[in-house]
């Protein structure tokens, strides 16, 4: 996903090298030693996208809801990793279960942010009917997520 940003910066590339560096190496600090600086690392990856995309010009980011599922993967992997250092031993079906809720929530939220790109990038004069089934998606998509979330 950084170096997607980094690419897309083009020639600003320079100026968001080190925000990107600095998270991917939060990121290893917080699978070293521990997940206090995991949120650093996703906060800093997401906004070099953001700013990677707002430099090249772009209204609409097609890939942003690919970037938003890897920051959700990358923080819920990498929670994982850290809850297994812990000396408690769960049953295999729990494990089994969470990737099954880690897995859903990744599509579902593909299929949220991908349906919310793509009405964002319809024109605002195509109707209020556009904005209603973008609004119901959104509250179906969070609803099906919390649901999941609530289950497990």
């Amino acid at each position: 996903m950084v170096a997607d940003a980094l690419v897309r910066a083009g020639p600003h590339a320079w100026a968001l090298a080190p925000a990107a560096g600095a998270g991917a190496l939060l990121l290893v600090v917080a699978l070293i030693r521990g997940g206090a600086a995991l949120g650093a690392a996703l906060t800093l990856g997401g906004a070099t996208y953001l700013v990677a995309v707002v430099v090249a010009g772009h209204r609409v980011a097609a890939a942003a809801p690919l970037v938003a599922v890897g920051l959700f993967l990358c923080g819920e992997l990498a929670a994982w990793s850290l809850d297994a250092r812990l000396r408690i031993v769960a049953d295999k079906k729990l494990a089994w279960r969470r990737a099954a809720a880690v897995g859903a929530l990744g599509l579902l939220g593909l299929a949220a942010a991908t349906l919310a790109v793509a009405l964002s990038a319809v024109p605002p004069g195509h109707g209020l009917a556009w904005t209603a089934a973008g609004a119901a998606a959104a509250v179906g998509a969070v609803g099906i997520a919390v649901r999941l979330a609530w289950r497990q």
